[in-house]
């Protein structure tokens, strides 16, 4: 192969490779948002953002990021695969040490969050929603 013929195939090459990341790297942006939510378990209760409505809305292949605190005794942030639900998420976090997770939020739908711990049979009423919105 001639000298020219090896330097083509390299400009190719490395141009074919800035392309492709250039487009993987476009496409990723239009696919997901990175979405920061604060969760706060209390008074047999949960708070997302500050409100008390425990509601988490995001779109579908959003990549979600709860910062999880228990304020009074230990709680969980809990989503278990029952029937349709396709997450499978269990975070526990004692007073004081909140824990941090991510998760992509990649099937639609509404699924059920709750305290699956048993300290207290009043832990077993804090509930809210994670509402995933399909992407159009």
């Amino acid at each position: 192969m001639t000298k020219a013929g090896r330097c083509n195939r390299r400009t190719f090459a490395a141009t074919a490779f800035a392309l492709a990341a250039v487009c993987g790297a476009a496409i990723g942006l239009t696919a997901q948002a990175r979405r920061d939510f604060n969760v706060t378990a209390r008074n047999y209760a949960f708070e997302v953002g500050g409100s008390s409505a425990p509601e988490i809305r995001v779109s579908q292949n959003d990549l979600v990021h709860i910062t999880f605190t228990a304020e009074d005794i230990p709680h969980s942030f809990t989503i278990e695969d029952h029937g349709d639900s396709h997450y499978r998420i269990m975070r526990r976090a004692e007073p004081g040490k909140p824990v941090s997770f991510d998760f992509r939020a990649d099937t639609a739908g509404r699924f059920r969050f709750y305290c699956s711990l048993s300290i207290d049979d009043r832990c077993k009423s804090m509930q809210g929603t994670l509402v995933v919105q399909p992407r159009e």
